[in-house]
């Protein structure tokens, strides 16, 4: 998983990933991704309030590459979040006509470093962050989104734990 991890982020840094594009409809694929966590969550007690649209928000990205962004942000959740709390999703549609998803939920332990730091490569929140997993997952979100022609922000204020992606429609 390692190598392929680096492989993936090493394609997209240089720009060198091809890209399949097709419309995506981005609440579906997060209500998709979250389903596959479910049972987690539930032993969590991980409540998800939504707040997205009730039309379809589709736009025009690779499918698999969009799918790996948001499966290592709920894998993350999966890992990292505060048992018993809540995890907001929440898809905006802007003035200029593009699409905000902000993705947040609180930490289980204290985060210690900028947002901007935790997508670096092979960075951690902090040393307890001794699980499974490469230390890439949001360096490689924040590139695949990147790569798309979208941005990707990490924000940590305190225990929150808030991820902010934007797309042109």
């Amino acid at each position: 998983m390692l190598i392929e991890d680096l492989f993936d982020l090493s394609k997209a840094s240089s720009n060198d990933m091809v890209l399949d594009i097709s419309f995506v409809d981005i609440i579906n694929l997060l209500k998709q991704i979250t389903v596959e966590h479910e049972e987690k969550y539930k032993e969590m007690g991980l409540e998800l309030i939504w707040n997205v649209p009730e039309e379809k928000v589709e736009l025009s990205l690779d499918n698999q590459k969009t799918y790996r962004i948001f499966e290592n942000l709920f894998l993350n959740i999966e890992k990292y979040a505060m048992k018993n709390s809540r995890v907001y999703i929440d898809v905006c549609k802007q003035e200029n006509e593009a699409i905000e998803i902000i993705i947040r939920n609180m930490s289980a332990e204290l985060l210690h470093i900028p947002g901007d730091q935790l997508t670096e490569r092979f960075v951690r929140g902090d040393v307890s962050r001794n699980t499974e997993g490469s230390g890439l997952g949001l360096a490689i979100a924040k590139s695949f989104a990147e790569v798309q022609k979208g941005t990707f922000e990490v924000i940590v204020d305190g225990d929150l734990f808030k991820t902010v992606m934007l797309f042109k429609k």
